[in-house]
């Protein structure tokens, strides 16, 4: 929070809390005061001024599960969601699948355990369900391999990354504040990296198996599920005190691919990642 804190203060972003917009003229914005310890009065509106106003809001149910609810009996939440199991896959209609923003995801009760909550609504789960769902709705049709559908298994958190809009970004993983150009380029290139796969040369490609007698149409070569970032080759552990000082430096020559190779060592070792928590703690 703090580290947002001082972004926003940089470049003069200020956070109005506790009011709602009332009206939207043509130049101003309405706001109203909803602080119930001050005294309500014509001081607790206000007109703010500005050349572009940007809605922000969050995700919302797509009309369309609605729609099935009522028609066919399609499982959703209060709000919309289609509720699916740990298999992408509906649990009231198995031949239905949903991903992303549009599902909600209802893991398995287990005892003495508080059930595991849906993933909230960000791309990354999204991106990272994409593969599983491809696979899975393979294998419904009958094309695969193996008549078992995979599990997606959504990860507790993820790198947070905004653009400041001047060649630098700000980050957050593990807890941590990340600052600086390397942030940026980080993001640059993760977000590069993931539209490489939709070039046409990058595509799978799917033959069918010849010399198959069990009746299934099955293919060679099933569709990768590995996630797009998975690490294939990787330089040697960067030390705990090395890593957790290179995380936090905010100049202009610290190399990303290092830090990036630090939180996804993080990311997969536990023990690695306490320490190197360890060591932020104490600087």
């Amino acid at each position: 929070r703090k580290a947002m804190e001082n972004v926003m203060k940089k470049y003069e972003i200020e956070v109005k809390h506790n009011v709602v917009v009332t009206e939207v003229t043509s130049t101003h914005v309405r706001v109203v005061s909803t602080d119930k310890d001050r005294n309500s009065g014509d001081d607790e509106c206000g007109m703010i001024p500005y050349t572009h106003c940007i809605w922000a809001t969050g995700a919302e149910s797509h009309p369309l599960s609605r729609d099935l609810h009522h028609q066919c009996g399609l499982s959703i939440t209060e709000r919309g969601w289609i509720e699916v199991n740990q298999h992408l896959q509906s649990i009231s209609h198995p031949n239905i699948f949903a991903a992303g923003d549009c599902c909600e995801i209802v893991f398995p009760s287990e005892d003495d355990t508080e059930k595991k909550k849906s993933p909230p609504k960000a791309g990354v789960y999204a991106v990272r369900s994409g593969p599983i769902l491809i696979e899975n709705l393979t294998r419904q049709l009958g094309l695969g391999n193996c008549n078992n559908l995979v599990t997606y298994n959504p990860q507790e958190d993820f790198l947070k990354l905004i653009m400041c809009g001047d060649g630098t970004a700000l980050g957050f993983r593990f807890g941590i504040p990340l600052y600086g150009t390397w942030v940026w380029n980080l993001k640059d290139h993760i977000d590069r990296k993931f539209m490489d796969l939709f070039d046409v040369k990058n595509l799978p490609v799917l033959t069918k198996e010849d010399g198959k007698d069990d009746g299934n149409d099955c293919y060679s070569n099933s569709y990768d599920t590995s996630q797009y970032d998975a690490v294939v080759e990787k330089p040697p552990q960067l030390d705990a005190e090395h890593a957790g000082k290179l995380l936090l430096r905010t100049d202009d020559d610290v190399d990303f691919q290092a830090a990036w190779n630090v939180l996804r060592d993080m990311m997969f070792d536990d023990e690695y990642k306490s320490d190197v928590l360890k060591i932020i703690e104490s600087l």
